[in-house]
C-alpha cells in the first residue's frame, strides 16, 4: 500500500503514525480511521508519536488527528519521532539485516492476542506473545509470533503465495497461505526441535524446523 496517505507502525519508540501527505487532510483521516478500525483493541491503551513526510498542519488538523485516535483509545505523543542517521555504510548494513525493506508496511504487536480478539492487516503481522486458542490474524503480509500460535492464521490472504508464516511453537487451529488451508492434525505433536516456519511448496503447505 505504497499509496497509502497514512500507515502505523511499530518502532524502538513504540507506535509511530506517518503522514504522507499533508495537503490531503480529509483523506489522511479517512485512510488512519481504517487503519485503526482494522486493528482497534490492540491499538486502545498506546500512545503513538506523529511524523510528517510532505506538507504541515494546521492546529485545527492536528487537534482533529488527536481526537480521531482518542475515539480508539490512544493518546497522541506530542514528542516527534527522533530522526536517525547513518553513514552509508551502515545504511548498507541495515538494510542488509532488515527482515523487511523499509517501505512495507509492518504491524508491530506487543503483547499476547486473546482468545476472541481478531486482527486483520494489510502488510506484515510481528506479535512480540502469544496467539492463544481462538484468536485470528488475518493479513496480506507474513505472519511472525514471538511465541505460541495456537490460533487461526491467513498469510498473505490478498493470494501471495510466496507468504509465510512462521513461530517458535506452531499449534493453529487452522493455517492458510493464500488460498490453501491446512488444519492441525489429530492427537498431540511432539516437540519441536526449534522455531517453526509454514510455507507453501508446491500446492501445500509444508510445516518445518527453521534453521
Amino acid at each position: 500500500m505504497n499509496n497509502e496517505l497514512c500507515a502505523i507502525k511499530g518502532s524502538s519508540e513504540g507506535l509511530v503514525i506517518t503522514i504522507n501527505d499533508a495537503e490531503q487532510f480529509p483523506k489522511v483521516l479517512e485512510s488512519l480511521k481504517r487503519h485503526l478500525s482494522s486493528a482497534q483493541s490492540f491499538f486502545r491503551g498506546s500512545s503513538a508519536k506523529l511524523a510528517l513526510k510532505r506538507g504541515a498542519l494546521t492546529e485545527k488538523q492536528l487537534n482533529e488527528v488527536e481526537q480521531l485516535i482518542a475515539e480508539f483509545g490512544m493518546i497522541l505523543d506530542p514528542e516527534p519521532p527522533k530522526a536517525r542517521t547513518f553513514s552509508d555504510e551502515a545504511h548498507k548494513v541495515a538494510e542488509a539485516e532488515s527482515v523487511y525493506p523499509p517501505n512495507d508496511n509492518t504491524l508491530l504487536v506487543r503483547r499476547t492476542i486473546r482468545s476472541g480478539q481478531r486482527l486483520h492487516y494489510d502488510g506484515n503481522v510481528v506479535v512480540m506473545g502469544d496467539v492463544n486458542a481462538g484468536a485470528e490474524i488475518v493479513c496480506s503480509g507474513d505472519i511472525l509470533v514471538m511465541g505460541s500460535l495456537r490460533g487461526v492464521a491467513h498469510a498473505g490472504a490478498e493470494g501471495n503465495d510466496e507468504a509465510i508464516v512462521f513461530a517458535f511453537r506452531l499449534e493453529p487451529t487452522q493455517l492458510r497461505i493464500a488460498h490453501l488451508i491446512s488444519r492441525a492434525p489429530d492427537g498431540k505433536l511432539p516437540e519441536p526441535e526449534g522455531p517453526e516456519i509454514a510455507r507453501v511448496v508446491g500446492n501445500i503447505i509444508q510445516l518445518s524446523t527453521y534453521n
